[in-house]
């Protein structure tokens, strides 16, 4: 402790207390002590805070690869069902065109079978007419 820190304090001392202290006093000695610990103390705080920031650091950085690593994970996982659900949504789809498509078809294959037929017939039904007709030519004529 400097001289000059000394002196302030023994004023200090003699002002608030009344009591004079020489420079060799046990009271001052405790008081450089004290002074000399709380520096020794403060340093031993200073390098307890650096090492707890290095292992906040440290348990931080883990915490932040571990935390990547897990919604890159659940990223993964959201994307593969989503293109799960998106293949059997667009398959369900299919499906139900092809369904369309071939009732759709089917009716309209139904549809133009009669409409053949019904042309079948008629056709059927006017050849017997020329027929008849021919036969009735021959028989009249004959």
């Amino acid at each position: 402790m400097s001289n000059d820190k000394l002196d302030a304090l023994i004023e200090r001392i003699a002002s608030e207390h009344g009591i004079v202290l020489s420079q060799d006093d046990p009271v001052l000695m405790m008081h450089t002590l004290n002074e000399v610990l709380l520096e020794q103390n403060k340093e031993a705080h200073a390098e307890l805070l650096s090492n707890y920031q290095a292992i906040l650091e440290e348990s931080f950085n883990r915490w932040c690869e571990y935390s990547t690593k897990k919604s890159n994970a659940l990223i993964n996982s959201s994307i593969s069902n989503t293109q799960l659900t998106r293949d059997q949504f667009l398959e369900s789809c299919i499906q139900l065109i092809d369904e369309r498509i071939k009732s759709g078809v089917d009716q309209k294959t139904y549809d133009l079978a009669r409409i053949s037929r019904q042309a079948a017939i008629i056709n059927l039904l006017s050849a017997v007419l020329v027929l008849v007709s021919v036969v009735l030519v021959f028989v009249i004529l004959s």
